[in-house]
């Protein structure tokens, strides 16, 4: 199982963002270091209060510290996108990080984005299907053409290639079902949402592995799953520190409305300890070792995306879960 650290770009309203960028760097600097295998950073729009940093600017400057990780996005709310201007920018990208790219695209589900893009949040799943059959070939083939409702062109070809061959790995995030059918059928891979519970992913890995099935796709061999961590000296002490950013970070999720885009239960109103259950990863080195082979054991997740930082969170905090992760938990794992 590799172990990439969703990197947490989301800061609260009077946070000092020149600071912030800075914490950024020296929080990647520890993951090449701490021997993780990869950095993945999400995008959003119109957060205010929140601010959130922008993902294809920020991941260009954070690939120079990145040494040999895989450098992903998870996930770009593709939709919202010119489909041109995504091959071109994360074709360089590729080429920037010497081919370590992951490109990570998903739907999205805050409104607020579509209406400020003026683009109907109606037509966005047959747009999105559009926009990663007019990637590939983009990607792979000049003079490529497509004719679709919402994505159209003629005669076009990409320079520069991606450097990877016949092009980077696309990966899907999904947390409704239909989404997941999706991501079996359109995407390299699938990535799973930390909101939803170990319980209820369990039947979404069947779904994603019989969709595959169904439409004549090989068995997948794994499947990325995102997972909300921290670890300290016990799962007491983990609670007490990390708890309060863990909550500051669910706030923002729930007023978005991602709670709505899950199945089961979604948390939304359950104090911290409560949301912790069979959602998140939080505890003593050795409570955290057994839920992340449960995760890789029990779910067959082949990728493990964890966030160890959240809004407000210290950096010396950051860095020092990461730190203590890295040493007592990641040897363990894989």
């Amino acid at each position: 199982m590799r172990v990439g650290v969703f990197l947490g770009t989301q800061h609260p309203a009077r946070a000092d963002m020149a600071r912030e960028f800075a914490g950024h760097v020296a929080q990647v600097r520890a993951i090449r270091d701490g021997g993780y295998d990869g950095i993945w950073l999400a995008q959003h729009y119109l957060t205010h209060p929140d601010q959130f940093f922008q993902t294809t600017p920020l991941l260009a400057r954070l690939a120079a510290e990145t040494g040999e990780l895989r450098v992903g996005t998870n996930i770009l709310v593709l939709p919202l996108h010119n489909i041109i201007d995504i091959a071109e920018q994360y074709a360089t990208i590729d080429i920037i990080t010497g081919g370590r790219l992951v490109l990570g695209v998903a739907l999205g589900y805050r409104d607020i984005e579509y209406d400020a893009f003026g683009i109907s949040r109606k037509t966005r799943a047959r747009r999105f299907d559009e926009q990663l059959e007019a990637l590939d070939l983009l990607w792979t083939q000049d003079e490529a053409s497509y004719h679709g409702e919402h994505v159209r062109f003629d005669r076009v070809s990409l320079r520069p290639r991606p450097l990877q061959a016949p092009r980077p790995p696309i990966w899907v995030g999904a947390a409704a079902d239909p989404a997941i059918r999706r991501a079996a059928i359109r995407g390299d891979n699938w990535i799973a949402t930390s909101v939803t519970t170990a319980s209820a992913m369990k039947a979404q890995v069947d779904l994603y592995h019989r969709a595959r099935a169904e439409a004549g796709r090989p068995r997948a061999a794994g499947f990325a799953k995102c997972v909300e961590l921290f670890v300290a000296s016990s799962r007491a002490r983990a609670i007490e520190t990390g708890g309060r950013y863990m909550a500051e970070k669910y706030r923002a999720y729930y007023a978005w409305g991602m709670g709505k885009n899950v199945p089961g239960e979604s948390g939304e109103g359950l104090d911290i300890e409560e949301l912790i259950k069979d959602r998140f990863i939080v505890g003593s080195p050795e409570e955290c070792i057994r839920e992340c082979i449960e995760q890789r054991d029990g779910l067959g997740v082949s990728d493990l995306l964890v966030r160890m930082n959240f809004p407000g969170m210290p950096l010396e905090l950051s860095l020092a879960t990461l730190d203590l992760f890295a040493r007592e938990v990641l040897p363990h794992i894989r």
